[in-house]
């Protein structure tokens, strides 16, 4: 568990750093994926964690840090965490987006 933990140890940063990896992981998103930019086009906001560290052995934890943007616009700065327990092994990093 520590060593999951360790992994997810999210190192802190600048907020313009994290706005432009949150709107290149969108533009790669919607440009791959036709179902994402249907629903980015209706979407109200979107809430983007361009970088989410998922890590586990029996017990996992994911952290990651991302940007809510409004009508393409920056508006806030979020936080992703969660714990599991099962059958897993293993380090995984995604992009989460919400529409």
């Amino acid at each position: 568990m520590l060593a999951a933990l360790a992994v997810l140890a999210v190192s802190t940063a600048s907020a313009d750093d994290l706005v432009s990896g949150s709107r290149c992981a969108l533009k790669q998103l919607v440009a791959q994926n036709p179902a994402a930019a249907k629903a980015k086009s209706k979407a109200l906001a979107v809430l983007v964690f361009p970088d989410v560290v998922k890590a586990g052995f029996i017990f996992g934890a994911q952290g990651g840090q991302g940007i809510l943007f409004v009508h393409g616009q920056p508006r806030g700065r979020y936080r992703t965490v969660a714990a599991s327990y099962g059958l897993q092994a293993g380090v995984q990093n995604t992009v989460t987006p919400c529409f």
